[in-house]
């Protein structure tokens, strides 16, 4: 599909490049907080706002990609290279994944309604819901109610407000992801320009040099 047309069936924000270089700061600030200062929890309650950027820029990269296997390869590479820094500088278990396979997973699961895989599209919602993803299954839920809802801006607004207000009625600061809304939903037109890059490299980096700082702290 022509990148001018799959654009022209997305209702909200194109304004990705921005998009995506304000979700790579809110993640270091929220990653900081919970590596350096976890009793600042000012700077987890911003750092809800990223994920649902990135999952709705996948959605717009998933729209107008030419490659889809390539988009999808390289999400498993950085998957895989960021697993080991994500599991030491947070001290989780090597089970629980970092956020690139939730990404890959809502791409590959994106594909599976374009092109009407019922079967396979099944299969892989039952595995989430049975494998530590990050976000876990309502982070897949979003990425699909922004796809669903692409080309009806109202329908987008109300799903996945909801969807992300949800852990607030459970005393959860995830609930603030709902911040993310306006600059979702709103055409910022701030002209910023990032190599497509950019986000595969930062990710594992920036945990990297807070894994490195995280250990000069403790020696």
């Amino acid at each position: 599909m022509p990148k001018e047309e799959a654009l022209e069936k997305i209702k909200f924000n194109l304004n990705t490049d921005f998009l995506k270089l304000l979700a790579a700061i809110i993640m270091l600030i929220d990653h900081i907080g919970a590596v350096l200062f976890p009793e600042i929890i000012i700077l987890r309650i911003i750092g809800r706002i990223s994920f649902p950027l990135f999952a709705y820029c996948l959605v717009v990269g998933f729209q107008y990609t030419s490659n889809i296997k390539k988009y999808a390869l390289r999400l498993l590479l950085f998957s895989i290279v960021s697993q080991p820094i994500y599991v030491l500088v947070f001290n989780y278990s090597w089970s629980r994944l970092n956020i690139m396979p939730t990404l890959l997973m809502g791409l590959i699961l994106l594909y599976c309604l374009r092109e009407k895989k019922w079967i396979i599209f099944g299969i892989l919602i039952t595995i989430v819901l049975f494998i530590d993803f990050s976000y876990g299954i309502e982070g897949i839920l979003l990425i699909i109610l922004f796809y669903v809802f692409r080309e009806k801006k109202n329908l987008a607004i109300i799903t996945t407000s909801l969807l992300l207000l949800k852990p607030l009625f459970y005393g959860h600061i995830q609930g603030f992801a709902v911040l993310s809304i306006p600059f979702i939903f709103s055409n910022t037109n701030i002209k910023v320009k990032i190599n497509k890059y950019f986000f595969y490299l930062f990710y594992p980096l920036h945990l990297l040099v807070l894994l490195i700082i995280k250990h000069l702290i403790a020696t």
